[in-house]
C-alpha cells in the first residue's frame, strides 16, 4: 500500500507578488542567516519565550507558503515555532521547522536567525531579529531595557505592515530605464568567468563605529559609498582594466519611496554606481566616496529608482501571466537570467539594542550563493561596530586584503575576523499539491 502523504495542508491567502523572483530558477534556493553573537552563553527556554513573545506582535513571520497554478501565496502557519539547539543551520520550509519559512536556533553564545528570501528583504528580518533580541536580554536579566524603534506590543498593529509593493501592476518606461543604466561595458571580476558555484566564502571585518563614520562625515560620504569607492580602488588595483566600468550594485529599500515605510515585505530595488577605472586610480578614496554619495542621492531622489521597480513590476506581472511554470521560471528567475555585476554592497542597516549594544560581540550576514556567482560587501552597524562580511562564490582573498589596505592607507583601525567556509542549507518550497 502506497505511503499517505501526511503532510498539512496550508490554506492560500494572498499572493506574494513582492517576493515572487526569488523562487524560480534551476539552482534550489538556499536560506540567508544572520548570526548574532552575545557576551554569554545562550539560554534556549528565555529564547523560546523571546520568540514567542515577537510572534504575538509580528503573527506573519510565522508564514508559510502554498503553490497554485505556478504562482506562491502566503499561507497562515499555527504549528508551534520551535527554536532548536544546533551548531548546524536547518533545512526551513520543510517538516523539521514545522513548514515555517523562518527559524531560529541557538549554540554556546550564538543565536542564528534563518530564512527564505521570499518571505521578506533584510529590513524586514531585522524588524524580528530587534524583537527578539530585546524580549531575550530583558528575560534573561530581569529588567525593562528600552525598546524605543522596536516592533514590541506598545507600537500598534497597522496593515501596511503587510503592504506588497507588486500586486498592482504598472506600467514601465523600459526605454527610458535603458537610456539611464547607460550601456557601458561592466567589468566582471575574472575568478567569476566560468565559475560553477560550490560554496561561500565568509571573510569579515569589523570597524569601530566612530572611526568609520567619521572618516565618512569628513569626506561627504555615507557607510554605503565608503565601502563602494574602497572597494572599487581595491579591485582597480588587483586587475588591469582597460575598457568598461567597475559596476558597484547597491541593495536598495523601496519604502520611503512607495510610502510603505512600515512593510516587511520585500521591498527593493538596485542603484547603480559605475567608476571609471582611471577615475578609481587618480581619486583619493574620500574623493571618490564622496562623488559616489552626490550619485547615490541623485538615483535615489530621482526617476531611477520607480523605474527599476516599474520594470520588476512588468516582468513579475507578465511572468505570472504565463500558462507553465516552466514559462513562469523563464521571466521570474531574474538572478539566473543575467550575471551579477562587479561587486555588491549591501548595507543592511543597523540593528536597534538601544541600551543592551554591550551584550553583542558580532553580527554576521550570510547570503545564498548567486547562481553566476558574485562578490558580496554586507554591512550592518550594531554595538560601536561596523560590521563588514566579504561574502563570495571564489576562495581568494586578494579584494578583501586590498580592501584592508585600503583602509591602512587611511588610517582607520579595523580588526580582522576569522575566514570561513559555508554553504546554507536549501530552502524546503511547496509543490503544486500542496494547498
Amino acid at each position: 500500500m502506497a505511503q499517505q502523504n501526511t503532510s498539512p495542508r496550508f490554506e492560500a491567502k494572498e499572493w506574494n507578488a513582492a517576493g515572487s523572483t526569488q523562487f524560480y530558477g534551476k539552482a534550489r534556493k538556499r536560506s540567508y542567516i544572520v548570526e548574532v553573537s552575545l557576551s554569554e552563553a545562550i539560554r534556549g527556554d528565555l529564547l523560546q519565550q523571546a520568540v514567542d513573545k515577537t510572534l504575538q506582535r509580528l503573527p506573519y513571520y510565522r508564514s508559510t507558503f502554498v503553490r497554485k497554478k505556478g504562482l506562491y501565496y502566503y499561507a497562515d502557519n499555527d504549528l508551534p515555532f520551535l527554536v532548536a539547539e544546533s551548531k548546524e543551520p536547518r533545512v526551513i520550509g520543510g517538516e523539521i521547522t514545522n513548514y515555517h519559512m523562518l527559524d531560529v536556533t541557538y549554540w554556546e553564545n550564538r543565536i542564528s536567525f534563518a530564512m527564505f528570501h521570499g518571505l521578506c528583504d533584510g529590513l524586514g528580518l531585522n524588524r524580528f531579529i530587534e524583537a527578539v533580541l530585546y524580549h531575550y536580554v530583558c528575560l534573561k536579566d530581569g529588567k525593562e531595557y528600552s525598546d524605543e524603534g522596536i516592533y514590541t506590543e506598545k507600537i500598534p498593529y497597522d496593515p501596511e505592515e503587510l503592504a506588497d509593493i507588486h500586486a498592482e501592476k504598472r506600467k514601465a518606461d523600459t526605454k527610458k530605464l535603458r537610456t539611464m543604466l547607460g550601456s557601458e561595458k561592466r567589468f566582471r571580476l575574472p575568478e567569476l568567468q566560468g565559475q560553477t558555484v560550490e560554496k561561500m566564502y565568509a571573510l569579515p571585518l569589523r570597524v569601530k563605529t566612530e572611526d568609520f563614520l567619521g572618516w565618512c562625515k569628513k569626506n561627504g560620504a555615507s557607510p554605503a559609498t565608503a565601502a563602494a569607492a574602497i572597494m572599487t580602488q581595491s579591485i582597480a588595483r588587483e586587475n588591469e582594466i582597460r575598457k568598461g566600468v567597475i559596476m558597484c550594485v547597491l541593495p536598495a529599500s523601496l519604502r520611503k519611496t512607495f510610502h510603505v515605510e512600515k512593510t516587511f515585505k520585500n521591498c527593493t530595488a538596485a542603484l547603480f554606481l559605475p567608476t571609471k577605472p582611471e577615475k578609481a586610480r587618480i581619486l583619493t578614496a574620500g574623493a571618490l566616496a564622496g562623488r559616489l554619495r552626490i550619485a547615490l542621492k541623485e538615483q535615489m531622489n530621482g526617476e531611477l529608482l520607480p523605474l527599476v521597480c516599474a520594470g520588476m513590476n512588468t516582468l513579475i506581472h507578465l511572468g505570472a501571466k504565463m500558462p507553465t511554470y516552466g514559462l513562469k521560471t523563464k521571466l521570474l528567475a531574474m538572478g539566473e537570467n543575467k550575471p551579477q555585476d562587479t561587486f555588491y554592497v549591501d548595507y543592511v542597516g543597523s540593528l536597534r539594542c538601544n541600551d543592551y549594544a554591550d551584550q553583542i560581540t558580532d553580527v554576521r550576514y550570510l547570503n545564498a550563493p548567486p547562481p553566476n556567482g558574485a562578490t558580496f560587501v554586507l554591512m550592518s552597524e550594531t554595538a560601536g561596530y561596523f560590521h563588514i562580511n566579504f561574502t563570495q562564490t571564489v576562495a581568494s582573498d586578494r579584494y578583501y586584503l586590498g580592501f584592508a589596505a585600503i583602509l591602512d592607507e587611511l588610517g582607520i583601525p579595523y580588526e580582522k575576523m576569522p575566514y570561513e567556509s559555508y554553504l546554507n542549507p536549501v530552502v524546503e518550497l511547496p509543490s503544486e499539491n500542496r494547498r
